[in-house]
This record gives structure tokens, C-alpha cells and sequence, in this order.
């Protein structure tokens, strides 16, 4: 048989843990996020949420100091409100994630001091508490976790705006098409990488017409094979940049950064017509960790 003293310790670590892995699941998400109808199986993430808060509440009151014998269902509901810790609320009162995390740490850590309390019988509660406060809640937690990862969430349009680099990059692309081609055989790949490399996240996604490409190195390697004819008819002479500028550059409302391009070639090859394309990025510390690169009349 587990020593008790086993059992609160495993116990009072998953609880404790427990804590962290919600602030870190939702960090960043804003509320609009988190109200999205259908985001997971149980609802919106704000109902999973809620949700969590509900069911840790009655978890305190399963291990809180009472009457031996008394039955949850005998509490009155003037007893379970004077019961919740001060400066909480009924968790269906407020549908503002952040008071909800600031409600579910006032609740979480409530149990804790219950369970670390030798003095509150809490051994035939055991099974109870880590039914709710760690097996429902991780599956409900691993439910936002899945849909986080389908997602690109997170971070709103203004902290999108300070963590990107899009006017940099864009400079950075115009100083390359300034590249001269006459010097011998032109490794596409390594210019991409040595001048753009710093601009874009290891794990990039590449979206290019109907292809989707993963990885920083593929995705520069699908790019070499999109530009490498028309570099042919510029190391050979058959053409050469007339222009190559941004026409337009704004953040769109799920604030990704979206740039306009046009280039015209000149040469007996070229037919003077601009060919105009735009990229859409989604910025993450400073990087790019999604891109996607679409022709535009």
C-alpha cells in the first residue's frame, strides 16, 4: 500500500504544477480568442475555462474543514459562497480571462493549503480532489492545448507590431535583387540564407502556391527553384531589374504583416509588363514563422 504522506506529496506536486500549466496555456490568448464559438470540443475556450474555475470550487469545498458526515449537496449556497477565499467570485460571474486566472490561483491555492494542512481530514478526499484538479482538469487543459497548436494565436496586433521586422526584411530582399549575377554560378540558396537567414524562424512555414513547405532550410530551397529562372535571364544578360520596389506594406486585422511587391524587367526578354505578388507574415520574437507568397493582379 502507498504511505499517505506518499500520496499528499504526489498529490500537492500535480496541484501545484497544475497552476503554472493553465497561466502558461493561455498566456497571450485576449478574450476575443478565447470566446470563439467551437474553438474546442467542449465549446469556446472561455467555457473551458469557466469550466475549470466551476469544478475548483467545488473541489475546495470537498476538502474544506466541516462536520463530519456532511454531505456535499447539504451545503446551502450562502454556505458555499462563504466558503470561496476573499476577493473571489462565483466563476460564472466574470467571463474576463484574466480574472478568471487570477480567481482559479486564488481557488488552486486554496486547496493546496488545505492538502498541506495535517490538521484538515482530507486522506478520504484523495481520490476526489485528483479526480478533479488533475485528471479532468489536464484533459481540459490538453483540450486548448490542441487547439492552440492549430492555431496561430496568441500575441495581439499591438505586440505583433513591436516584435516585427517587416520594413528591415523588405529592405533586406531589395538589397539582394541588387546582387550582382555575373561572377559565376549563382548558389540561390546560401544568398537566401546568408542575407535573409536572420529574419526567419528555424521552424518556418512556407505557403507558395499550392505548395506548403516546413523548415527554414526547405523553404529557401522551394524558393530557389520559384526565382531560379528568372536569375537564369539575369546572369546570362538577357534582363536585367528596371525595378524592384514595395508598393504597399499595412497589418492586417489578425495582425499579420502584409506587403505588396512589383518588379518590372528590362531587356530584349522582358516584356516591360510589372509583375506584382504579396507576402503574408506572421512575426514571433523577431522572426518569421509563417509565410505565404501569392501572385496578385
Amino acid at each position: 500500500m502507498i504511505p499517505k504522506e506518499f500520496q499528499r506529496s504526489n498529490l500537492l506536486f500535480e496541484l501545484k504544477a497544475g497552476k503554472k500549466r493553465l497561466e502558461d496555456v493561455l498566456h497571450g490568448l485576449s478574450d476575443e480568442q478565447c470566446e470563439r464559438g467551437g474553438a474546442t470540443q467542449a465549446g469556446s475556450v472561455m467555457d473551458v475555462l469557466s469550466e475549470i474555475v466551476a469544478t475548483e470550487f467545488l473541489a475546495l469545498i470537498e476538502v474544506a474543514d466541516r462536520l463530519p458526515g456532511l454531505a456535499m449537496n447539504q451545503l446551502s449556497e450562502p454556505d458555499r459562497k462563504a466558503r470561496v477565499p476573499p476577493g473571489t467570485q462565483e466563476p460564472a460571474a466574470n467571463k474576463s480571462i484574466d480574472n478568471l486566472l487570477t480567481e482559479f490561483g486564488l481557488l488552486r491555492s486554496a486547496v493546496v493549503r488545505r492538502v498541506e494542512s495535517r490538521e484538515s481530514q482530507v486522506d478520504a478526499q484523495y481520490g476526489y480532489v485528483a479526480d478533479v484538479c488533475v485528471t479532468r482538469f489536464n484533459k481540459r487543459v490538453e483540450e486548448i492545448e490542441r487547439w492552440r497548436d492549430s492555431e496561430i494565436v496568441g500575441f495581439s496586433a499591438e505586440r505583433l507590431q513591436a516584435e516585427a521586422r517587416e520594413p528591415e526584411l523588405n529592405a533586406a530582399i531589395i538589397d539582394l535583387s541588387r546582387e550582382d549575377y555575373f561572377g559565376g554560378l549563382l548558389d540561390l540558396q546560401a544568398l537566401f540564407s546568408s542575407l535573409l537567414g536572420t529574419y526567419y524562424s528555424e521552424d518556418l512555414v512556407l505557403s507558395l502556391g499550392t505548395d506548403l513547405t516546413s523548415g527554414k532550410r526547405a523553404a529557401f530551397e522551394r524558393m530557389e527553384h520559384a526565382c531560379a529562372p528568372v536569375y537564369m535571364l539575369l546572369e546570362m544578360g538577357m534582363a536585367f531589374v528596371e525595378s524592384f520596389r514595395v508598393i504597399c506594406m499595412f497589418q492586417d486585422a489578425e495582425g499579420n504583416f502584409v506587403s505588396d511587391w512589383e518588379t518590372v524587367l528590362g531587356g530584349s526578354y522582358a516584356t516591360g509588363n510589372p509583375v506584382r505578388w504579396r507576402t503574408i507574415r506572421v512575426w514571433k520574437d523577431g522572426a518569421v514563422i509563417a509565410e505565404r507568397i501569392e501572385s496578385i493582379r
